[in-house]
């Protein structure tokens, strides 16, 4: 689930007669969305319209979901199913670190498929904010990688 889904079912809730919402996936993400009448739909300190309280509990912690709803950061999927790998041999160093700029074409990490190593490269110039997944771990298509931050 990525921040898109997330802001069309806090509309959804917010616009429907429903007060609360709690969805878990396969991979343990969680997401309780409740609302409130008495709360202000447009206070400052809101994360989103209508909604009371956004508890999403996750390998993300909550500081780099509020930062991804608030700034829009770009998540990176898997474009197959495979092993993920950080580095191009057990003992090199990892291709990216988190806090790490990276450009264009630059290697995220590598995806084996069917004894096949497969490079992901980075779509455009960002800071890798999150490694969401741990090196050997096998994936999904379409699950988040990376969170990276425009730049």
């Amino acid at each position: 689930m990525d921040l898109r889904d997330i802001k069309e079912l806090i509309k959804l809730l917010d616009e429907s007669t429903i007060s609360k919402l709690e969805l878990e996936d396969t991979n343990g993400f969680k997401l309780k969305l409740e609302k409130s009448d008495s709360v202000p739909k447009t206070t400052p300190g809101n994360l989103v319209r209508g909604a009371e309280s956004v508890i999403v509990e996750d390998r993300l912690t909550e500081k780099v979901l509020e930062t991804d709803l608030m700034e829009e950061l770009m998540t990176v999927y898997a474009p197959m199913v495979g092993t993920f790998y950080r580095a191009p041999a057990p003992d090199a160093e990892p291709f990216v670190k988190e806090g790490v700029v990276v450009e264009i074409g630059d290697t995220l990490c590598i995806i084996e498929a069917m004894k096949l190593m497969n490079e992901i490269t980075a779509e455009f110039r960002g800071r890798v904010v999150k490694i969401l997944v741990e090196n050997g771990q096998p994936v999904e298509y379409n699950q988040p990688l990376f969170l990276l931050e425009r730049i």
